[in-house]
C-alpha cells in the first residue's frame, strides 16, 4: 500500500495558497494600471508612449537583481522563450488592447479582453490533458458571466474595436500558457520582467516612431503616472503573475485574474467618477463568488 507523505501534501497546499495570493496581487496591480493610463492620457501620453515608458522600470529591476546577485544574461533557450512570450504574448496583446481604446470604451475593451480565462482553460484541458473539476467549471462559468455583465450595452460599438479586444485576449492566453508550459516558468521572476520590459520598449519604440504616435512631450503629472504605472506593472504585476502561474498553474491563474476588471471598475467609479449599474454590480458578485470557489477548492 502506498504511503502518503503528509509533508509533501502540506508543501503542495502551501504552494497553491502562494499561487492564489500572488495571482490576486497581480490582478489588482493590473487593475490599477488602466486608471493611471487614462489619467496620463490627459497629460499628453499615448498608448505607444505609455508602453514605451516601461523603460522607466528597468533601473528598479536591475537594482533588485544586482542586490539578489541575479545575472541578467540569457541562455539561448531563454532568449527564444522571452522573444516568443513577449512578441506574441505581451507585445501584440498590448498593441491590440491599447489600439482598441480608440474605437470602443476602455472598460468594454478590458472586459472583452477577458476571454482569455476560457481560452486558457480549453487549451489546458484539450492539449495538455489537465483535469478540470466541477467547482473549477462552475467558477469559470461564473467569472465569464460576470465579465459579460461588466461589458454592458454593445449597441452601435465598433466591430473593429471589439475584434481587436477579443484577439488581445487570445494572444494573452498564449502568453499565460507559454509561461506555464515552457522553461520560462522557472526563470527568476525579476529577470523575466526585466527582459520583457526591454522587449516592450524596443517593440513600441519602433512602432511609435513608424506611426508617429510616440509622444514624449508630457506634463509632469503624466510623467509621474507613467513611471508609477511602469514600476507597478513590471515590478509588481508581471513578477506576481509569473509566481502565481508557477505555484497554481495557468488555468487557475487566468480565472483568478478576473479580479482585474473589478479593481478597474471600483477605481473608475471612485476616482474617475464613472457610472455603474445593477448589471455591473451583479458581475462583481459573480466574479467574487468564482474567486472564492477556486480558493476553497484549491
Amino acid at each position: 500500500m502506498e504511503q502518503i507523505n503528509p509533508r509533501r501534501n502540506v508543501i503542495d497546499l502551501t504552494d497553491m495558497r502562494k499561487g492564489i495570493i500572488f495571482t490576486m496581487i497581480s490582478a489588482v496591480a493590473y487593475g490599477i494600471s488602466p486608471v493611471l493610463i487614462r489619467m496620463a492620457y490627459d497629460g499628453g501620453a499615448t498608448s505607444a508612449s505609455v508602453a514605451f515608458l516601461r523603460i522607466l522600470a528597468l533601473p528598479v529591476l536591475f537594482a533588485i537583481m544586482r542586490a539578489q546577485k541575479i545575472s541578467p544574461s540569457l541562455t539561448r533557450r531563454e532568449t527564444k522563450d522571452v522573444i516568443m512570450s513577449c512578441g506574441i504574448g505581451f507585445g501584440i496583446t498590448t498593441l491590440l488592447l491599447f489600439g482598441s481604446y480608440a474605437y470602443i470604451p476602455v472598460g468594454m475593451a478590458t472586459t472583452l479582453h477577458f476571454i482569455y480565462p476560457i481560452t486558457v482553460s480549453v487549451v489546458c484541458i484539450f492539449f495538455f490533458r489537465e483535469k478540470f473539476s466541477l467547482p473549477m467549471l462552475c467558477a469559470l462559468v461564473m467569472c465569464t458571466a460576470g465579465v459579460f455583465l461588466f461589458m454592458g450595452n454593445t449597441e452601435g460599438v465598433s466591430a473593429k474595436g471589439v475584434a481587436m479586444a477579443l484577439i488581445s485576449g487570445l494572444t494573452y492566453a498564449f502568453f499565460l500558457v507559454y509561461v506555464d508550459k515552457s522553461e520560462i516558468k522557472n526563470m527568476n521572476h525579476f529577470k523575466l520582467s526585466f527582459w520583457l520590459s526591454i522587449m516592450l520598449t524596443i517593440f513600441f519604440g519602433a512602432y511609435g516612431a513608424v506611426t508617429g504616435t510616440l509622444a514624449l512631450n508630457l506634463t509632469a503629472k503624466a510623467w509621474i503616472l507613467c513611471a508609477v504605472n511602469s514600476v507597478l506593472c513590471a515590478v509588481v504585476a508581471v513578477t506576481a503573475l509569473q509566481l502565481g502561474i508557477q505555484f497554481s498553474g495557468a488555468a487557475t491563474a487566468s480565472i483568478l485574474s478576473t479580479l482585474e476588471p473589478i479593481t478597474s471598475f471600483a477605481l473608475g467609479v471612485s476616482i474617475l467618477g464613472e457610472g455603474y449599474s445593477t448589471a455591473k454590480m451583479i458581475g462583481v458578485v459573480c466574479v467574487v463568488i468564482a474567486v472564492i470557489t477556486i480558493s476553497i477548492k484549491k
